[in-house]
């Protein structure tokens, strides 16, 4: 299963790469999109939103929730 997470806060391609880069640690191979403005996760990888919303607040004020399961 895939997870996925609601991004906020990201309203162009440089919050994009920001977010991109703040979450490559913790998730190589997530993809962060614009429009959905969400994070997805590569197939077997899990990831805590508390975690992931720390990564994502030093990057700047981007807030991830969910995940869903696709």
């Amino acid at each position: 299963m895939t997870q996925v997470f609601e991004i906020s806060g990201m309203h162009c391609g440089a919050c994009v790469a920001r977010a991109q880069k703040a979450v490559a640690p913790l998730a190589p191979g997530a993809v962060v999109t614009l429009d959905p403005p969400r994070l997805t996760l590569p197939d077997g990888v899990v990831l805590d939103e508390a975690a992931l919303n720390a990564a994502l607040a030093k990057a700047g004020d981007y807030v991830a929730s969910g995940p869903t399961l696709r």
